[in-house]
């Protein structure tokens, strides 16, 4: 479990213990030079014997000892440029594909922050029922947004959408303290548990909303589910604030373990502070 004031950073070992995400071997090597660098030192070997022993032969076996030679240097030299090549164009393409998220993300927040202004200029001056109509177009928007957003990157370069759902609970501030939930947003599957302090689940929730932000990346390790499904693997909640106390709490699941292991937190923290905002007005 990973807190605001813990963060950790997970390398996920390979089935011999090489570290495939960061495309290193067992040995901090990248996995390709495991056979690039034994080809050139083999290609280099051969230039030199061949070089050797064409001196003490003559006719065609020296043009064919000559041959080999010239491939076996070409060999040397070549694979090394190559593999070269091959990384700098990997470099390009991940700045390429860097500079693309980044415009998708900067495109997405202007998307789900100009709704959002206009609703709390139109609630600065609502009274009564459209009050509290428009509350509730700002919970729903603010679990929209976070759940494209938190949609968009995906760690493990699977080109399939990853599935978040946001959950929305109110606080009942009891006693006993309760946590209920309101509405969601994102894949389907409404959320069907109410949290008190009688049970752990509760009980870790309302702590939540005391005391901030977490992470769960396998709920392996944090069992707590917001339906009867159990179909989410990995979780992070936070609370809305509100007037002394949080309002409630925000809650985003996926169906694979670390699937949040590249989310913007600081994102999703400012559109619950938004959404706190609109709730206070």
């Amino acid at each position: 479990m990973v807190t605001e004031e813990s963060p950790s950073t997970t390398i996920r070992d390979g089935p011999n213990g090489a570290r495939d995400e960061a495309g290193l071997g067992a040995h901090g090597l990248p996995l390709q030079w495991r056979w690039l660098v034994p080809l050139a030192a083999l290609a280099s070997t051969g230039a030199w014997l061949t070089g050797v022993v064409s001196g003490g032969v003559e006719g065609r076996s020296r043009i064919a000892l000559i041959a080999m030679g010239a491939t076996c240097a070409l060999l040397a030299a070549g694979v090394p440029l190559w593999q070269q090549a091959r990384a700098a164009r990997a470099r390009a393409d991940a700045v390429e594909a860097a500079r693309s998220a980044r415009a998708a993300m900067r495109i997405a927040m202007e998307d789900a922050l100009d709704p959002f202004a206009a609703l709390l200029r139109q609630l600065a001056t609502a009274k009564g029922r459209e009050r509290a109509r428009l509350r509730g177009e700002a919970i729903q928007l603010s679990l929209t947004s976070m759940a494209q957003l938190s949609a968009m990157a995906d760690p493990t370069g699977d080109d399939r959408p990853r599935r978040v759902r946001v959950c929305y609970f109110a606080l009942q501030p009891g006693p006993p303290r309760r946590l209920v939930p309101q509405t969601y947003a994102g894949r389907a599957g409404t959320p069907t548990i109410t949290f008190d302090e009688t049970t752990p689940a509760g009980r870790f929730l309302l702590g939540v909303a005391d005391s901030g932000w977490v992470v769960v990346d396998d709920t392996g390790e944090q069992p707590i589910w917001w339906d009867e499904e159990r179909a989410h693997r990995t979780f992070v909640a936070g609370p809305v604030p509100g007037n002394g106390q949080a309002a409630g709490v925000v809650t985003l699941d996926a169906l694979e373990p670390g699937e949040f292991a590249d989310l913007d937190l600081p994102l999703v923290r400012l559109l619950a502070h938004l959404l706190s905002l609109a709730m206070r007005m």
